[in-house]
Order: C-alpha cells, then sequence, then structure tokens
C-alpha cells in the first residue's frame, strides 16, 4: 500500500512539473506574441497559475488555523507549496483509479476529468474567480489543456512505476533489484 501510494506522490509530481513547464511556455508564448517580458503580463492566463491559488488556499488557511501569509514572498511560497503538494498528493488519486478501472485510457481519462472538476469547482468556491460558465474561453481552454498535460504525465508515471513494481512482484520477472542491494536488505 505505502509503496501504491508512493508511485502515485512520483506521478503527481511528474504531472505537475509537467503542468508548470507548459505554464511557463504559455507566459513566454504570450510575452513574445505582445512584443513584452513575462514579468509585464498583466492578465491572468490560468487560474492555476495565479493569484487565485494562494486566495484559495489563503481561504482554507484562516478557516482551518487563523492565520494566512500577508507578504508577497509568503504568498509565492505557499503557492509554490500548494502548487507541487497538492499537484504530487493528487496523483494518488490515479493509482487508485488505475486498481478500480484497470488499464489505460480509463483511470487517465477518470483522472482528467475528476481534476477538471475539481478545478471547475475549487476557483469558484474558495480562489474568488467566477463559476465556469463566466469565464472566458481563452482561460477555460487553457485550464482544460493544462490538466490534460498534468493528467497525460501523472498517468504516464503511473503506468511506468507500475511496470516495476509488476516485474518485481513475478518470482523470475527481471527486476532492478541488485545482489548488492539485497546484501545489505535495500
Amino acid at each position: 500500500m505505502l509503496r501504491e501510494v508512493a508511485r502515485g506522490v512520483v506521478g503527481g509530481a511528474v504531472g505537475t512539473g509537467a503542468m508548470t513547464l507548459t505554464a511557463r511556455l504559455h507566459r513566454e508564448l504570450h510575452a513574445r506574441r505582445d512584443g513584452i517580458r513575462v514579468d509585464e503580463i498583466e492578465e491572468i492566463l490560468d487560474y492555476d497559475d495565479s493569484e487565485h491559488v494562494v486566495i484559495a488556499a489563503s481561504t482554507l488557511l484562516q478557516h482551518v488555523v487563523g492565520w494566512a501569509p500577508r507578504s508577497a514572498r509568503g504568498r509565492q511560497t505557499l503557492f509554490w507549496l500548494v502548487h507541487w503538494g497538492y499537484g504530487s498528493a493528487v496523483g494518488v488519486g490515479h493509482v487508485a483509479l488505475r486498481r478500480v478501472l484497470g488499464r489505460e485510457p480509463g483511470p487517465g481519462l477518470a483522472f482528467f476529468v475528476g481534476c477538471q472538476t475539481m478545478a471547475l469547482g475549487l476557483f469558484p468556491v474558495l480562489g474568488e474567480t467566477p463559476p465556469p460558465w463566466r469565464w472566458e474561453r481563452r482561460l477555460l481552454v487553457t485550464s482544460m489543456v493544462q490538466h490534460a498535460v498534468y493528467a497525460g504525465g501523472v498517468a504516464a508515471a503511473n503506468t511506468a512505476t507500475a511496470r516495476l513494481v509488476d516485474t518485481r512482484a513475478r518470482p523470475g520477472a527481471w527486476s532492478l533489484r541488485h545482489p548488492a542491494r539485497e546484501a545489505f536488505g535495500r
């Protein structure tokens, strides 16, 4: 069980990394198209890559522990903690879906739908965004593309690590075990 949770967290981190990279590329392309620097972008390009993440997390923190960061540095730190922590932890859900639904593409598609549904629900409730039916089309499309990238990264990583775990479980199958590791109990 612990191994599956770890696989899910690693898969979530891979998906978060993919989503982070595509968000950065999106910002750079947008800035280049408009002839400005990335730090001069004033409009929101993606709610998942905006102050709305901090607003949602701060709302929860305020209700749970009675505190939320106020400084720019504290808010930026909270953004990255939520981005990587939440993104990595949610990857465990894909492992559970694989267990229930079997091989891809079913678990990956269900995971994408779940992630997109969470974004469409959490941002309006906690992050002070309009309801999804009032989002600008470009924001809705970006959200869907970003969550597809995330879900695809999670599914690919979890599928790859499942193969490693499966080969370790079958007697006589190829594995990453090494005699030196086994001699030292690793």
